[in-house]
């Protein structure tokens, strides 16, 4: 409720109110949260994602199991190759999943490609690891026990060392769930660590940054996915991947597959993407571009045009 008086036209809505507004509307989009109610056959509920193109499992086929989910007309998926696999996770019918995008890369491919000052350093590179443990969510989906996978605290030292050498300024974002605890150092001068509130608080807008970065550091979130739309070089930071398979689960047979840039899993193989990138050697380009054209079958920014139009309203 802390927007409420940010955006004139939204109202903003919590508590048995949102249930009485849900059985008057005849369109409903979410992303997350759904409220447990079936539509009616005079609604159109579309459950939209927050972040669509999953590598990891999700819903019903995930090994952590959230039950009965199917509470939407239609749940928006990036490509065919998602059809049956999210009609398998929310327990639906494939007629009600529909091919339309990713409304989230429709911001991260019309972001400004220069809102924010970075011009002191060669390259800007993002990390975006997923979480690992949250108690607000509360499970685990492996045990690794660092922040930033791999890295110890006492660590960033060396890891700051590193990149100061290429002048690239690593940022690594912390999912919202994961927890940071204070005390520690996190920001130097080529290398800062932020806690979902920290980096709130420095006004960064994540699609936004992820727009005018020149390489993106992930793992097994939809971020990692959404960036190959930007075709520009990527890590996917994985030494966990056996342990999480067996506790989460992947929606691919062999996840690695479709991982479109550097897999790494040692210190070693994580500088060797360091500087692969900061000698701009982009060897997996190929891939890249393989794994992206699986994934989106749209790589325009008209995906929330298209969610508007199945909901069946009109565009003026």
């Amino acid at each position: 409720m802390k927007y409420a008086e940010d955006i004139p036209q939204v109202t903003f809505i919590s508590g048995i109110r949102s249930i009485l507004v849900f059985w008057r509307a005849g369109h409903v989009f979410y992303s997350a949260g759904q409220i447990p109610i079936k539509p009616s056959k005079d609604q159109c509920v579309i459950h939209m994602q927050h972040g669509n193109a999953d590598i990891k499992r999700m819903g019903n086929i995930s090994h952590i199991g959230n039950g009965d989910e199917f509470f939407f007309t239609y749940m928006i998926v990036p490509s065919d190759f998602y059809v049956k696999i999210d009609a398998d996770a929310y327990c639906c019918n494939e007629s009600n999943i529909a091919v339309a995008g990713d409304p989230m890369c429709d911001e991260l491919l019309t972001a400004p490609r220069n809102l924010y000052d970075f011009s002191k350093y060669d390259k800007i590179l993002l990390w975006v690891p997923t979480f690992r443990q949250s108690e607000e969510m509360g499970y685990n989906d492996s045990n690794m026990e660092t922040l930033v996978p791999m890295f110890k605290d006492e660590e960033y030292y060396e890891l700051n060392e590193r990149l100061t050498e290429y002048n690239i300024h690593l940022i690594v974002k912390l999912h919202p769930v994961q927890k940071a605890p204070k005390g520690t150092k996190r920001h130097f001068s080529h290398l800062s660590v932020y806690s979902h509130q920290e980096f709130s608080d420095t006004k960064y807008d994540i699609y936004t940054l992820m727009a005018q970065s020149d390489g993106l550091i992930g793992d097994y979130s939809s971020a990692s996915m959404q960036y190959l739309l930007l075709d520009r070089p990527m890590a996917f930071v994985v030494p966990d991947i056996e342990e999480y398979g067996k506790t989460r689960g992947f929606v691919f047979e062999h996840p690695e597959d479709y991982m479109g840039g550097h897999i790494v899993k040692t210190k070693d193989e994580f500088y060797q993407f360091i500087d692969d990138f900061a000698n701009d050697k982009d060897i997996y380009r190929e891939k890249r571009h393989w794994v992206c054209n699986q994934i989106y079958k749209y790589h325009d920014a008209n995906s929330c045009k298209r969610i508007v139009e199945l909901s069946g309203m009109t565009l003026d």
